[in-house]
C-alpha cells in the first residue's frame, strides 16, 4: 500500500507550501507544522504514513526530532526523510544514523521526490506487515468546548490557508515556468559547451606536445587516448558541477524575487480589503449610534408628555392654581431626569460602537502584520 498521508515539518512557509503542492500532485494528503516540537505534539494524536523533516529550525533541530521519533515504540515505524538544503555526504550519513532513510535536497525536483516516495512506501508497507495490529490514530478534538485561544488559532489558520492558496495559484506557476525554462536552456547549451571544452583541451595538449626525437619511440594512438581522455573527463565533470551550482543559485534568486513580488501584491490587496471593511464597520457603528439617539429622544419625549398629562389630569378636579403649578414642575423635573438617563445610554452606545470599530481596526492591522 503506497504512502497517502504525509507530515511536512519546516519553519519556512514557502518551503512547506512548495513541498505540499508537489506532494498533492502525487495524490497525497498533507499536514504541515513549523517546528520539531509541534511535530512531536502532532504525533501524539495523529499517525501519518511518512514524515519530511527540515534540519535547521528554531529550538529542536531535525536530527534530534528524528532520534526522538525513532526512540518511541509508538512512532518508530514511521519512515522519515530529511528535507533540507544540506546534501553533503557526511550529513547524509549522519541523517541515516539518526534513523532517516535519506535526504531530499531543496528545492525538490519531481523525479527526486518520486524516488523518495517509492522508498518511503516500501518501508511503510514493511512496517504494516510487521505490526498489523497498530493502534488507530486518535481523533482530533471537536469544536465542543472550544476556547477563545482555540478560535483565534483556527481563524489564523484559515487566513493563512487563504493566503497560501492565493500564492499557489499565482506564484507557483511562475516558478515552475522559470525552472522549466532554465532546465531547457541548460540541456540545450550543455552539449555545445562540452564540445567547446573538449576542443580547447585537445588544442592545448596538441600545442604542448613535441614531436619525439628520432631515437625515441613515437606514442601510439592508444597512448594518446589514455593520456587525453582522463583529463577531458575530469574537466567535463568540473564543468557539470559548476553549471549545476550556478543553475541552483539562479533558480533560488529568481524564485525568491517572484515570491517577494507576488506576496507584496497580495498583501496590498488584503490591506485594501480590510481597510474597506473597517470603514464600513465604522460607518455602521455611527448609524447605529444615531438611530439609538433618535430612539432614546423619542422615548424621553413620550415619557415626559405622559408624565405631564398625568399630572394635569390629577389636578383637573381642583381649582387651586398653585397645585397645578406644582404638578407642572414635577412633570418638568421627571422629564429632566429621563433625559439625563437617555444621554447616559446614548454615550454608552457611542462608546460601544467606537470600541467595536477600534477592535475591527486593530484586528485588521494584526492580520496584515501576520501575513507580511
Amino acid at each position: 500500500m503506497p504512502v497517502r498521508h504525509v507530515l511536512v515539518v519546516d519553519d519556512s512557509k514557502s518551503a512547506r507550501l512548495m513541498l505540499r503542492k508537489m506532494l498533492q500532485g502525487f495524490g497525497m494528503t498533507v499536514d504541515t507544522v513549523e517546528s520539531a516540537e509541534e511535530a512531536l505534539s502532532y504525533l501524539r494524536a495523529q499517525r501519518p504514513d511518512a514524515i519530511f523533516m527540515d534540519y535547521t529550525m528554531p529550538g529542536m533541530d531535525g536530527l534530534m526530532a528524528v532520534r526522538q521519533i525513532k526512540s518511541s515504540p509508538a512512532t518508530a515505524s514511521i519512515p522519515v526523510a530529511m528535507y533540507t538544503s544540506k546534501d553533503e555526504p557526511s550529513y547524509q550519513d549522519e541523517a541515516r544514523a539518526a534513523g532517516a532513510i535519506g535526504v531530499l535536497s531543496k528545492p525538490a525536483m519531481p523525479e527526486t521526490l518520486g524516488a523518495i516516495l517509492e522508498e518511503l512506501s516500501a518501508l511503510f508497507d514493511a512496517a504494516n506487515i510487521a505490526s498489523p495490529g497498530s493502534p488507530e490514530p486518535v481523533a482530533p478534538p471537536t469544536a465542543a468546548g472550544m476556547t477563545v485561544d482555540g478560535v483565534g488559532a483556527i481563524a489564523l489558520e484559515k487566513a493563512e490557508q487563504v493566503f497560501y492558496e492565493a500564492i499557489e495559484t499565482q506564484v507557483l506557476p511562475l516558478i515552475n515556468d522559470v525552472v522549466a525554462k532554465l532546465r531547457r536552456d541548460l540541456e540545450t547549451s550543455q552539449q555545445e559547451t562540452c564540445g567547446q571544452i573538449a576542443t580547447r583541451v585537445c588544442a592545448e595538449r596538441l600545442a604542448a606536445w613535441q614531436p619525439p626525437e628520432p631515437h625515441e619511440t613515437q606514442p601510439s594512438e592508444a597512448t594518446l587516448r589514455a593520456w587525453i581522455l582522463p583529463l577531458m573527463e575530469q574537466r567535463l565533470e568540473t564543468h557539470r558541477r559548476e553549471a549545476r551550482t550556478d543553475l541552483e543559485k539562479l533558480v533560488r534568486e529568481v524564485a525568491g524575487q517572484i515570491c517577494q513580488d507576488q506576496m507584496h501584491e497580495l498583501s496590498g490587496r488584503l490591506v485594501r480589503q480590510l481597510s474597506l471593511r473597517f470603514v464600513d464597520a465604522t460607518q455602521k457603528a455611527g448609524d447605529d449610534a444615531r438611530e439609538a439617539a433618535v430612539k432614546v429622544a423619542r422615548e424621553v419625549a413620550s415619557q415626559a408628555a405622559a408624565a405631564a398629562k398625568s399630572a394635569a389630569e390629577s389636578t383637573v378636579g381642583q381649582a387651586d392654581a398653585a397645585t397645578v403649578a406644582n404638578a407642572a414642575a414635577a412633570a418638568e423635573q421627571t422629564a429632566r431626569l429621563l433625559w439625563a438617563d437617555a444621554q447616559r445610554d446614548l454615550r454608552r452606545s457611542v462608546r460601544l460602537a467606537a470600541g467595536c470599530a477600534a477592535a475591527a481596526g486593530i484586528g485588521a492591522a494584526v492580520l496584515v502584520y501576520v501575513l507580511r
